[in-house]
């Protein structure tokens, strides 16, 4: 899996931000392709490729939530 952190993401602040979200979606899915965490939007390419636009304030959860939610419905 790669996670790609573009510089002004709401999500990742820090290097162990990085290390746990890494370790929350490896447990989700460790087939996962990649994950962007980009200034406005949060884009999974799991089996197909997904935007989420971020509500207000994100969390690693959240992250791991929509991750969650493609692999519940086969996406």
């Amino acid at each position: 899996m790669r996670i790609d952190a573009y510089i002004s993401n709401p999500v990742i602040a820090t290097q162990q931000d990085y290390y746990e979200l890494e370790e929350l979606l490896h447990e989700i899915d460790p087939d996962c392709c990649s994950v962007q965490l980009r200034t406005e939007r949060l884009v999974i390419e799991n089996l197909s490729r997904r935007t989420f636009h971020y509500p207000r304030n994100p969390s690693i959860h959240w992250v791991a939530g929509r991750l969650q939610y493609m692999v519940e419905n086969g996406l």
